[in-house]
């Protein structure tokens, strides 16, 4: 797939570089190649032959879908580093609520749904080099077909009808990513988190909670906190919950 030069010239004047691969692992194990502490990359691949979701699960990710991973220098303490996926998550919900009209909900930490269906996840890491540090941010769109997972529901855009382009909206895509960014780089933090906050599902009720030990109980989810952690009440007592997941929880 060939694309024209629009989507270059604007990474460039973002001062990234554009790379374009047929076919990779995945765009979050390749752009680790590139690592050299001197350029900004972005990186789209056609297909991904070992596309990963949450918890190391495979994803499918055939032609026509969107997968893109974005290498930058790393500036937020690493409290901060939830920011940056929900400045991603933001973005994506934002860019597909102006081509479905359905409801679009954010399901913490990283996955976006047209109602109750995954059409859209994320993923990020820090990695370090030569006592630097860069954010590698992931993201993969189901835009001409989904996978069919016994597990949980997903969905494409070409469930809803949409007339898309995938080029097209592709660099809609990127250009929404950027525009969030910038409330980072102004550090318009506030509103990164309040903008999560509105789509976020559960907020507000009690939800069940799997901890990484096995351990389940019925808490009441209150609010969400910079560091992308939960607050929780259980019992009477507020606490964070930095890792576990609601059992309802998809890929």
């Amino acid at each position: 797939m060939k694309f024209s030069n629009s989507i270059e010239k604007f990474l460039t004047k973002k001062k990234f570089t554009l790379i374009h691969l047929e076919s990779v692992t995945s765009t979050m194990s390749e752009i680790k190649k590139y690592l050299d502490g001197e350029n900004n990359i972005c990186m789209i691949a056609d297909l991904q032959t070992e596309g990963v979701g949450r918890r190391g699960n495979k994803w499918v990710s055939p032609k026509g879908n969107i997968y893109i991973s974005f290498l930058f220098k790393y500036n937020l303490s690493i409290e901060q580093h939830f920011l940056l996926s929900a400045v991603t998550v933001n973005s994506i919900a934002s860019l597909i609520s102006r081509y479905v009209k359905e409801k679009i909900n954010i399901k913490w930490p990283n996955d976006i749904l047209i109602n109750n269906n995954k059409i859209a996840g994320i993923m990020t890491e820090i990695v370090e080099l030569n006592n630097i540090k860069y954010i590698l941010i992931g993201a993969g769109i189901n835009v001409s077909s989904s996978p069919k997972i016994y597990e949980y529901p997903t969905c494409c855009l070409n469930d809803y009808e949409v007339n898309i382009k995938y080029e097209e909206f592709l660099f809609e895509m990127i250009k929404s990513f950027f525009d969030e960014y910038e409330l980072i780089f102004y550090k318009k933090y506030n509103q990164v988190l309040e903008k999560f906050r509105k789509r976020m599902m559960y907020l507000g009720s009690f939800v069940d909670i799997l901890y990484p030990d096995g351990n389940l109980q019925n808490i009441y989810l209150k609010d969400i906190n910079y560091d992308g952690s939960l607050l929780v009440e259980n019992k009477g007592i507020e606490e964070k919950i930095f890792s576990g997941r609601i059992i309802s929880d998809i890929n």
